[in-house]
């Protein structure tokens, strides 16, 4: 392995953390800026020790640390490994876990929908035209069509002003690019999508950390970031079912957001992937600044992932950017994908298979408040949409929870990985719902991690 991140542990100076404490901070930093990534396998404590000049011991406290963040995990016999799902899961084992680390929306009439999709395809009597090159920010009809169906959030805006991506992740790469400038900051939610993460890492962004209550992204902490930040201000939030906390803004409090945007001349990249499973009517922040606000929505979480078709739209001076970097990135988006979901969008299969996929997360979302309701490791638990957010109750920490569900089958993604800048110290774990093939087979899985949760007593690494 690399041993670079080693540098970050500097001598020690007078008033400095012990070095224990500072082992853990270097690795913390490591993996924020990918330099350290999930399942790469750390030196032993005899190893680090002779490298850093410290005691055995020393290390093994600084491992602890780390493995209470939920940085890193420890098996015996095998070694000490940067958290992350690869070093969770076997591949010859895999059929037996529940995967609660994925985003993933419920499954059910979707194949058949698919196959009467695509045979309806297959009689276009235009079909030549979706086995070509499209325009970069996809067809008129399309984009007409995604104004339709972002008219169903609230969200006005006109066919010019749109464009067809493949799908969410790649619409949130196209927004970071037309409106950050390289080695500047995106202000975000101290707990972020890790996608988000990526994608300003590949573009060379940085992300900068504002702390969140319950309701998501707090205004006066976001006020001081824009006192002291540079121009241009970005933002990137997601207001309805934040990922990973499951918090909702209410109006008011994007109300609040706004008036500080526009105040600090703040371009909003609105993340709106759940969009479509929010029954609360409150209006996305697009429907509120639509000057200032970049919109971006996939139709993976309220239909499938596998069609790979979202949408991006906002301001006509940004969107004008935005052909050129979908064409510099993928050129176009498939257009045969984008027509099967265009056509479900037309004749009503996408209104059918959301108003199915609102029924399985409401149903979902009640089994695991069931479930998890009174287990003494959990002090709180938020659901919305596809997911939950499990707060859990001293002296239980995001690493011995994971670690205490995979002994009973159940694949959680380490909390470090949400994190922005150095890992915060929080005392939480997303469950995603949506992924087990059904609200039955959720609950089995639920009551399992119930029982593993209920130990009187779980120490990492043992």
């Amino acid at each position: 392995m690399d041993d670079a991140w080693l540098e970050r542990f500097e001598p020690r100076t007078p008033g400095d953390e012990p070095a224990y404490a500072r082992i853990a901070d270097a690795i913390a930093s490591a993996i924020a800026d990918g330099a350290l990534v999930a399942g790469e396998r750390l030196p032993t404590h005899r190893a680090l020790a002779q490298r850093l000049g410290v005691a055995v011991p020393t290390v093994s406290r600084g491992y602890q640390a780390a493995a209470d963040r939920g940085l890193i995990v420890s098996t015996i016999g095998r070694g000490t490994f940067v958290a992350g799902i690869p070093n969770l899961r076997d591949e010859h084992e895999r059929s037996r876990w529940l995967d609660m680390a994925v985003n993933a929306p419920a499954r059910g009439p979707h194949e058949p929908a698919m196959r009467v999709a695509l045979e309806k395809l297959s009689r276009l009597p235009d079909l030549q035209a979706e086995l070509g090159y499209a325009a970069d920010i996809g067809s008129a009809r399309h984009r007409s069509l995604a104004g339709d169906w972002l008219g169903r959030r609230g969200v006005d805006a006109s066919p010019d002003d749109i464009a067809i991506t493949h799908g969410g992740q790649h619409a949130l790469l196209v927004a970071f690019a037309a409106t950050a400038h390289a080695r500047e900051a995106v202000a975000t939610e101290a707990l972020t999508y890790p996608g988000a993460r990526s994608a300003a890492q590949a573009l060379g962004l940085g992300l900068a950390p504002i702390t969140i209550d319950d309701e998501g992204l707090d205004p006066e902490a976001f006020t001081s970031w824009c006192r002291s930040a540079g121009t241009p201000r970005v933002l990137y939030t997601t207001p309805f079912a934040h990922n990973p906390t499951a918090r909702t803004q209410s109006a008011q409090r994007r109300r609040e957001l706004v008036d500080v945007a526009r105040r600090y001349d703040v371009t909003i990249i609105e993340d709106d992937v759940f969009g479509m499973l929010d029954d609360t009517g409150t209006p996305p922040l697009a429907a509120m600044a639509p000057e200032r606000t970049l919109h971006l929505t996939s139709f993976s979480k309220a239909l499938t992932p596998g069609l790979r078709c979202g949408i991006l739209t906002g301001p006509s001076p940004i969107m004008q950017r935005v052909g050129p970097l979908i064409r510099a990135t993928i050129f176009n988006a498939a257009p045969l994908q984008t027509a099967i979901t265009m056509a479900w969008v037309q004749d009503g299969t996408a209104d059918r298979l959301v108003d199915w996929q609102r029924i399985q997360a409401r149903q979902r979302r009640e089994r695991a408040l069931g479930v998890l309701g009174d287990c003494p490791a959990v002090r709180s638990l938020t659901a919305t949409a596809l997911h939950a957010w499990v707060q859990l109750a001293a002296p239980w920490t995001p690493a011995e929870a994971i670690a205490a569900a995979a002994s009973v089958d159940v694949l959680i993604g380490p909390t470090s990985h949400f994190a922005v800048g150095a890992p915060i110290d929080e005392r939480g774990v997303r469950l995603c719902l949506g992924n087990a093939p059904s609200v039955q087979a959720l609950g089995a899985a639920l009551e399992r991690l119930d029982t593993s949760w209920r130990r009187p007593f779980w120490a990492s690494g043992t």
